[in-house]
């Protein structure tokens, strides 16, 4: 029998007028991904605007995470550009229950192989007790992590899988095939969870299924299934990615249309014009109309 992909929901923040956090949003989003089917949630990563939030906002949403996504998973994004931040936060995540956790690379400067194996050394050493996934985005990192460095940073205690996004499939599958089996392999390619079996992914981190976890859900319960025509299904993935393009602004309009108080943007993505907000509303009558 075929495995069921793994589904975590990217999720993005609430933000109330003012841009302070919004408990009430940010409920909301939580509540209705626990309904979803999904498997669990990646909270303050990318999709969460992680660099505009300060620690004590990632506490708040932590704790708000692992209270109303109950026995979903919850994987707690970590990152910063500093080692010191990321051992403060992993002290914090831990604090309030956390037991997985994430740690995209060190941005902005440069870095070298020999640097990224200290960072996730020191990650690995300080995370007893916890799970850890490496995050990799070069696309806005601007930091790459070859898979034969990845294989290298698997073997360190504590760490168990590996989030890759902005790469192509076959590059995942560059991944899966020099990683340990058992090792996680998630993909942020929303896109590719009915092609995941082609190269031996997990599953996928999904910030589109924040919005519209439906057709993914769809997705994973026909592969488990053995469905071997799948291209209807996938016709709906690509909708509802081809609309939303994992843009902050968007997930938030496609959320507020389902009466989900989302807000805007924090950070300075740019608002949508008509034409967008058109899209927007097409693709709820379409897929969020019974939400």
């Amino acid at each position: 029998m075929p495995t069921k992909p793994i589904i975590l929901t990217a999720l993005p923040v609430a933000f109330e007028d003012n841009g302070a956090i919004s408990i009430e949003g940010n409920s909301a989003i939580l509540r209705k991904c626990a309904a979803s089917g999904v498997h669990g949630a990646f909270v303050l990563g990318t999709t969460g605007e992680f660099p505009s939030l300060n620690e004590d906002e990632r506490r708040t949403l932590t704790r708000l995470s692992l209270d109303l996504l109950g026995d979903k998973q919850v994987v707690v994004h970590v990152g910063a550009a500093s080692l010191y931040q990321v051992e403060r936060l992993i002290d914090q995540a831990r604090a309030e229950g956390a037991k997985h956790i994430a740690a995209i690379t060190p941005y902005f400067l440069p870095s070298t192989d020999k640097a990224l194996t200290r960072f996730y050394a020191r990650i690995s050493q300080v995370s007893d007790g916890l799970a850890v996934y490496v995050y990799i985005f070069e696309a806005r990192t601007g930091i790459s992590v070859s898979p034969q460095l990845m294989a290298q940073l698997a073997k360190l205690p504590n760490i168990i899988g590996v989030k890759i996004s902005g790469e192509s499939i076959e590059k995942v599958g560059e991944y899966r095939r020099l990683l340990p089996d058992g090792f996680q392999v998630l993909t942020g390619s929303d896109r590719e969870i009915g092609r995941l079996d082609q190269v031996g992914a997990n599953g996928v981190i999904s910030g589109i299924a924040s919005v519209y976890p439906e057709p993914f859900v769809a997705m994973a319960e026909a592969i488990a299934a053995g469905v071997e025509d799948r291209a209807e299904m996938q016709s709906h993935v690509n909708a509802t990615v081809d609309g939303l393009l994992g843009d902050i602004e968007r997930l938030k309009a496609g959320l507020r249309l389902q009466g989900i108080p989302a807000g805007h943007a924090r950070m300075a993505v740019g608002m949508l014009d008509a034409a967008a907000m058109t899209l927007i509303e097409e693709l709820h009558a379409r897929y969020g109309a019974g939400a």
